[in-house]
């Protein structure tokens, strides 16, 4: 067995990412991170020497959409509080099976906080390209997306796989949006199992996997 180590980041709703702790894993280092928690996920893995590495949703670069997405949570927030950038959200964050679920919404909402949000706001407008930390490990990488992810759409987490050293896959997972882990527990579970013990993943031409 190895060690897996969590990195949830900021909006992940109050269960965090411990659905994945307590699968097996080959020997070794294994991260798995969600949003911006991939940055220090990255960082670990090059001071660490990690064996492999999951991104959900991965915010690792600032381009003009993300910016123009972070305004709208930024006036969502200045206007309505938690409240206000809940509202925003729901629309970026959520894909087809969550979003009209106001049960989910607010088990998602009930995790936020002003001041946690306001810290995650800064952090990602702060950003720099962050990708390169990706050239700084060799561990295997796996990124799974939504593919209703409207915050940062697919491209975006392809970006992110291409500028992986090692063996690169990713997985966009129909219908849901940002918030994947959740929307699509027993997916990504099957999908980070397989990863974090290296069986049934077959390396295609830009970054996908069968």
């Amino acid at each position: 067995m190895g060690e897996i180590r969590l990195f949830p980041g900021l909006l992940a709703p109050p269960a965090g990412l411990d659905f994945l702790l307590d699968l097996p894993s080959e020997e070794g280092l294994h991260l798995v991170a969600f949003a911006e928690g991939a940055l220090d996920a990255l960082q670990v893995a090059f001071r660490e020497g990690a064996r492999s590495l999951v991104l959900l949703s991965p915010v690792l670069f600032r381009d003009a959409l993300l910016s123009a997405r972070l305004g709208a949570l930024r006036f969502g927030l200045e206007r309505g509080g938690v409240e206000g950038f809940a509202r925003v959200g729901r629309a970026l964050f959520f894909g087809a099976l969550s979003v009209g679920s106001e049960e989910i919404y607010e088990a998602w909402k009930e995790g936020l906080s002003e001041a946690g949000l306001w810290r995650w706001l800064g952090r990602l407008e702060a950003l720099a390209d962050e990708r390169r930390w990706l050239r700084g490990t060799e561990a295997r990488v796996l990124v799974v997306q939504g593919a209703l992810d409207a915050f940062t759409p697919p491209l975006h987490g392809a970006k992110v796989a291409d500028f992986a050293k090692g063996e690169a896959l990713r997985f966009v997972v129909d219908e849901a949006g940002h918030l994947v882990p959740w929307e699509a527990q027993g997916e990504v579970r099957d999908l980070v199992a397989d990863f974090l013990l290296g069986e049934g993943f077959r390396p295609l031409p830009g970054g996908l996997a069968l």
